[in-house]
């Protein structure tokens, strides 16, 4: 085990430690808004996709939310660094 690389495509931020905060703050406020409105964003396609809507919400909001969720805490490193 050699001499350690940073992964593919990825870069040095900064000297700087990163809490997971924002990450875990983002997540669950978004979590807690998609549990709030999937039945509102279910009505809203009901009439494109009938009895599946609530099943596409629920599978929209798991894909959604944790890559949204990433892309804050991203750009919040990028900003603080």
């Amino acid at each position: 085990m050699g001499d350690a690389e940073f992964l593919p495509r990825r870069s040095e931020v900064g000297k700087k430690i990163f809490s997971p905060f924002v990450d875990r703050f983002s997540l669950i406020s978004l979590t807690v808004v998609g549990i709030l409105f999937a039945s509102e964003f279910s009505s809203f396609i009901e009439p494109l996709l009938g009895n599946k809507s609530y099943a596409v919400v629920v599978i929209s909001l798991i894909i959604s939310i944790p890559l949204i969720a990433s892309s804050i805490g991203k750009l919040y490193v990028r900003i603080r660094s």
